[in-house]
């Protein structure tokens, strides 16, 4: 009996500690699942020769098209991730993540293909959040790195670009997170939404009559199952 006083008196100051204080400093690892796809990619452009001079059928310009495709491509998230704070806490986080899309390339006179994008980016996330007892709600700005890329993209512009296409990946992406989370215990659950704010790829494509920029951005939704080792 004596115990279970004991207990009862200590169990506000527990919840407290899990769902209402909690630590000041938090400090663990995280895995998951990204869904993305590729958005603003719909253009038409003149088929290029390796000269750069536009490919001329029956006196006319052959034209080819990009164009959206809306199926989303899994990949795979891991790092690490820091809190600061009890209620309200900032969290920034170190993360190794694999995304992509798709996009239809309508060749006129060949064989129309949907072409699937693979790239691998470093992303620094800071969000600042919220706790609701054990729910929490976070958002923040994120900076990218593009660290690898697939040949798919760079093998599908390369008659069209005037600059080498890799080019494009080596520059930081801003972008932003937001999403909710649940806190059990040591068990983080996170679903979040991501968005770019500066575009993923500026590809530039020059002719007699046109000196254009293709622009794309990405967005994603991210599942996420972690651990508080501290």
């Amino acid at each position: 009996m004596k115990r279970l006083f004991i207990l009862l008196f200590l169990l506000p100051a527990i919840s407290y500690g899990q769902f209402g204080g909690g630590k000041l400093f938090s400090f663990g690892l995280k895995v998951g699942a990204n869904f993305s796809q590729l958005n603003t990619l719909e253009m038409k452009t003149p088929r290029l020769t390796s000269g750069g001079m536009p490919v001329m059928s029956g006196g006319q310009v052959v034209y080819d098209f990009f164009r959206n495709n809306d199926s989303r491509t899994t990949g795979i998230v891991g790092g690490a991730f820091f809190r600061f704070g009890r209620k309200l806490y900032i969290q920034p986080e170190l993360l190794v993540s694999s995304k992509g899309g798709k996009f239809d390339l309508i060749q006129t006179g060949l064989v129309n293909q949907s072409v699937d994008v693979k790239f691998t980016t470093f992303d620094v996330p800071v969000l600042i959040g919220f706790k609701l007892g054990p729910l929490r709600l976070n958002a923040g700005p994120l900076m990218s790195l593009t660290i690898s890329e697939d040949k798919n993209l760079k093998d599908s512009f390369k008659q069209y670009t005037t600059q080498p296409i890799d080019e494009t990946f080596k520059q930081a992406v801003f972008g932003y997170q937001a999403g909710v989370g649940l806190s059990l215990g040591g068990l983080q659950l996170d679903l979040r939404y991501e968005g770019n704010l500066s575009d993923l790829s500026q590809v530039g494509i020059k002719t007699a009559n046109t000196d254009a920029r293709f622009n794309t951005k990405s967005t994603l939704w991210q599942l996420t199952l972690g651990y508080a080792i501290l």
